[in-house]
């Protein structure tokens, strides 16, 4: 079963429970989604983010670390003994069989976590986010973020170090934009300056609040 599916029924599980008022939020790699999670954790809103809890896992003495390290040895480390994500990155897109080495490790780890983290949510409703999920959603609403191919690419060299031709595999292997779109019952497209964002974002927490 893919992992975004596991995570996926695994949320919908603790929505039934918590019965509260969800926002599923997706998009792909640097369209925005960081920006638009700390604007609502600004607000008050917990955050679930799939990201964050794969980085957390990955932090020096972490399992996911551990796991990693005795998997692609220290080859992935850099300097400090830490992991080099660009490194891990480049070594899990070289081939299918380390991409999916590297996802049986973290993606179990991940679903613990999440499932934990649901147990701590305290305002009065909550977000998901995560790069991908498969089948209908069943979130109150889904907010899907996109932005111009140029400058995703712009952003991943500038905040990761890559080089374009990475940038541009990392985003090939990602949901693609059509399919993002058919989740969204409301979608912003960032393709102007930060303000004009935050303006996006302000529009539809007025919406979430007055639903929730």
């Amino acid at each position: 079963i893919p992992a975004c599916q596991i995570f996926y029924k695994i949320f919908v599980i603790c929505l039934r429970i918590l019965g509260m008022f969800t926002l599923g939020l997706t998009g792909g790699i640097a369209t925005g989604k960081t920006t638009a999670t700390d604007f609502f954790k600004a607000k008050g809103i917990d955050v679930i983010d799939a990201d964050e809890v794969s980085r957390f896992l990955q932090q020096k003495g972490q399992k996911g670390y551990l796991e990693i390290v005795k998997e692609f040895g220290a080859e992935v480390l850099n300097q400090q003994e830490e992991i080099n994500r660009k490194k891990l990155r480049e070594i899990a897109f070289s081939s299918q069989s380390k991409r999916q080495a590297l996802e049986e490790i973290m993606h179990p780890m991940i679903r613990n976590e999440i499932a934990d983290m649901f147990g701590r949510v305290k305002s009065k409703w909550a977000i998901y986010s995560a790069p991908i999920w498969t089948g209908k959603t069943q979130f109150s609403r889904t907010l899907v973020i996109d932005a111009p191919r140029a400058s995703q690419v712009e952003r991943i060299c500038q905040r990761d170090l890559n080089n374009e031709k990475l940038a541009n595999e990392i985003i090939d292997q990602q949901m693609s934009y059509k399919a993002r779109i058919s989740y969204a019952d409301d979608f912003i497209m960032n393709d102007s300056s930060l303000e004009d964002f935050k303006t996006k974002l302000e529009f539809y927490f007025s919406i979430y609040e007055q639903q929730s």
